[in-house]
């Protein structure tokens, strides 16, 4: 007989100082969308290789979060005029995660910040400003409410992202100033704003479930179904059945 185990899902975690004192933490939304859709959440502070691997070594599944900007030294750049706050010890730790999930083949989703950390981990690069790096560009952080889209976005018909969403043109929240410049080998890309700023990307290996978005799914989760969906089929990705004794 065979049995469901619900399936761990590390959320990569900041640090941010609180009078004085620093916290590691995740918005809720992204523990609060794995809840929903059957997994268990467990939010990964800043740490190292070691704890890296160990991570992954537990986890089944690994949600690169949003945040800050990813610090160019990670991928072999000078920073911008127009970069903002960075931490290079976060980028070191999901790098690191990249890294071990590619090597036990730990499914990924990457959220905003995840999709350039993502890329960059795997050998890609960025954009650190669209809005003064692109010409033409249309905005890419909404004053209006997350929950909220602010633009359109096109998907690659017969893509993995258009079986999840059924549609090859949504409408997304956009909250970002970074882009991915160039892609990684393993990745390939999926959906365009329509700027031609890349709004997410796959994994090209079979055996390895990679997807990543630039948006945020998880502010919009609540009241939009098809963004409750990606949740919904990483989490069962991540489940093994297990066997009990009948």
């Amino acid at each position: 007989m065979y049995m469901s185990r619900k399936p761990i899902i590390g959320i990569t975690g900041s640090q941010k100082d609180v009078k004085g004192i620093d916290h590691s933490f995740v918005h809720s939304k992204y523990p609060e969308a794995v809840i929903r859709a059957g997994g268990i959440p467990v939010i990964l502070p800043i740490g190292n290789d070691e704890t890296a691997k160990r991570w992954i070594d537990v986890i089944d599944g690994l949600l690169l979060s949003g945040g800050e900007d990813v610090d160019p030294q990670s991928y072999g750049a000078n920073p911008h005029p127009e970069l903002g706050p960075v931490t290079l010890e976060r980028d070191e730790t999901e790098i690191a995660l990249v890294k071990e999930a590619e090597k036990k083949r730990t499914p990924i989703f990457a959220i905003c910040r995840g999709i350039a950390s993502l890329n960059t981990a795997l050998g890609g690069t960025l954009t650190q400003d669209i809005h003064s790096q692109l010409d033409e560009g249309i905005k890419h952080h909404q004053e209006g409410s997350r929950i909220n889209a602010s633009h359109d976005c096109e998907i690659e018909e017969g893509s993995r992202l258009h079986s999840i969403l059924g549609d090859t043109q949504v409408s997304i929240n956009s909250m970002h100033h970074q882009a991915l410049a160039h892609v990684a080998e393993n990745l390939k890309v999926v959906a365009r704003a329509p700027d031609g700023v890349i709004e997410a990307v796959e994994g090209t290996e079979k055996d390895w479930s990679v997807l990543a978005v630039q948006w945020h799914p998880e502010e919009m989760a609540v009241k939009y179904e098809n963004m409750q969906r990606m949740f919904d089929v990483f989490v069962k990705e991540c489940t093994e059945e297990e066997a009990v004794p009948s």
